[in-house]
């Protein structure tokens, strides 16, 4: 009906993009959609050369470079700790390539209400490696979860806990790639409870 509304005829229109004549259109189609790759200041002009009347619109979308959104808890909250290979703190600002590393995940249940279904997020710079512990072996038995998905760059875990219980989480890692990252803030969510999560921020770090 809203094809009707604009006039009858094919869509059939000459375009430039940046003053380079482009490939015609000519559809019977209500609508066209063509895809641009991004690049500063482009103009496009459009000639109409159907009976019809042709609109056009631009749409530009983007993703933001890194995570703005704060650190938040609730009923549910987490602290996230790294340590090196002998156990101890290690700040992950600035890390020698080649160093392997723990991220030790806490999630804890704050009030007398017992969750199902927790998910817990963890991305990780492109320039860090994760070990995928089930596949060498040497998961640790004392980590309990219904399941755990790993990735080349996350780690999701779901899991249950009980009112006034907390369950950590462990990733081994590896600093593998000189360059600086983004390391995005990690997150658990009650998966049919979206209100109760919880999240850090994010932070960029280095390999060197």
């Amino acid at each position: 009906q809203l094809a009707e509304k604009m006039g009858s005829g094919n869509i059939d229109v000459d375009w430039t993009l940046n003053g380079k004549k482009m490939a015609a259109v000519n559809t019977p189609h209500a609508f066209h959609q063509v895809d641009l790759k991004t690049a500063p200041n482009q103009s496009v002009q459009i000639s109409n050369k159907g009976k019809g009347k042709v609109y056009a619109r631009l749409t530009a979308f983007m993703q933001p470079l890194v995570d703005t959104l704060r650190a938040a808890e609730g009923s549910l909250r987490l602290s996230v700790n790294y340590l090196d290979a002998a156990g101890k703190p290690l700040d992950v600002k600035s890390l020698k390539q080649g160093t392997e590393f723990t991220a030790v995940v806490t999630v804890r249940n704050s009030v007398e209400q017992s969750f199902t279904d927790l998910a817990l997020l963890q991305v990780f710079p492109s320039g860090w490696e994760i070990f995928n512990e089930r596949l060498t072996g040497t998961q640790s038995a004392a980590e309990t979860y219904n399941y755990r998905d790993i990735r080349d760059d996350r780690v999701l875990t779901y899991f249950n806990l009980g009112a006034g219980q907390s369950a950590t989480f462990r990733a081994r890692l590896q600093a593998a790639y000189r360059g600086n990252y983004y390391l995005p803030a990690v997150s658990c969510q009650a998966m049919y409870e979206p209100r109760e999560q919880a999240r850090t921020s994010g932070i960029w770090v280095e390999v060197r």
